[in-house]
């Protein structure tokens, strides 16, 4: 029998943009896998970083292996891409 996880504990959508952030930058140059990506916004959401700049052939949201991995995390955090 599959034991279910206990439900995580994320602030909100709203919470989290209203949160003070850490004032960090990342640059995602040249990143090929979408599984890295979600990665890096997954932690970028854990660590509160103020943004992520995604640059080159940088795959970028919203895509559905992005998603799978980020786990909603580009829904909260700042990102553009150059």
């Amino acid at each position: 029998m599959k034991k279910s996880m206990p439900e995580l504990e994320r602030m909100s959508t709203d919470a989290f943009k209203e949160a003070a952030k850490n004032p960090l930058i990342v640059v995602l140059d040249q990143v090929r896998s979408m599984n890295n990506v979600g990665s890096v916004f997954r932690t970028a959401d854990s660590f509160l970083i103020e943004a992520i700049y995604l640059c080159g052939y940088t795959p970028r949201p919203p895509h559905r292996d992005i998603q799978k991995t980020a786990l909603g995390a580009t829904e909260t955090v700042n990102w553009q891409y150059f």
